[in-house]
């Protein structure tokens, strides 16, 4: 099974705004000059990260969502508002980004770029479930940030109705505001930033995967 972030993010930061139109290719991805590839972040526990979820139903069968969830990157995360899209990325690792290990460089379109690492991807006739972890990023909106953990689970409701929930956990970074202030700064940055520009970012890329399958035929 492949994974929601190359059912694309493949997201991804599976980054920003989904649209299922098509676009130009995505420009060239090269690491950042001086960059240095090392393991991703250890994860903190549940609590001690500021998390958000949205969740969507789509009438169509399980593998209907995901073949239309299947695009490229650059075209499932677009950018919205201020946040940033995709424009490209560079494998650091063998083979396709997706397996538990693969490794990338994302190129954003405001020139920056993240790192990110596939975690867990494993399912069944029915279900799915990826976990990714993002770091090292570049974009001055995401300076309170030290990284950030992303995970699809994907289930069949019945024959015809398939579920999917996302979710974003974020570490701040205890030197930056808001994350010195622990768990205070946690909540601002939640209410300030996760429920609402990203949040808007993650219905708009799931409400994107929603029409790119409830256009297709159900089989």
């Amino acid at each position: 099974m492949r994974s929601p972030r190359l059912f694309t993010i493949s997201a991804g930061l599976g980054l920003w705004l989904s649209s299922v139109a098509a676009t130009a290719a995505p420009a060239a991805c090269k690491p950042p000059a001086g960059f240095n590839d090392t393991p991703h972040p250890a994860i903190a526990p549940a609590e001690q990260l500021a998390v958000h979820t949205e969740q969507i139903d789509i009438a169509r069968p399980f593998p209907v969502v995901v073949e239309a969830m299947n695009m490229p990157l650059h075209q499932a995360l677009r950018g919205s508002g201020s946040l940033p899209g995709v424009a490209g990325d560079f494998m650091l690792t063998k083979g396709d980004f997706g397996a538990p290990g693969s490794r990338h460089i994302v190129c954003l379109t405001d020139g920056t770029t993240v790192e990110e690492e596939s975690l867990v991807r494993d399912g069944t006739a029915t279900t799915g479930h990826f976990r990714y972890v993002v770091w090292d990023y570049g974009t001055p909106k995401a300076r309170p940030i030290s990284y950030g953990v992303g995970e699809f689970r994907t289930v069949a409701l019945d024959a015809t109705h398939t579920h999917i929930t996302w979710t974003y956990s974020f570490q701040l970074k205890d030197d930056v505001f808001p994350g010195e202030l622990g768990a205070l700064g946690r909540w601002l940055f939640r209410v300030g930033f996760l429920d609402r520009d990203y949040a808007d970012m993650m219905r708009g890329t799931l409400n994107g995967y929603k029409a790119a399958a409830e256009s297709r035929p159900n089989r």
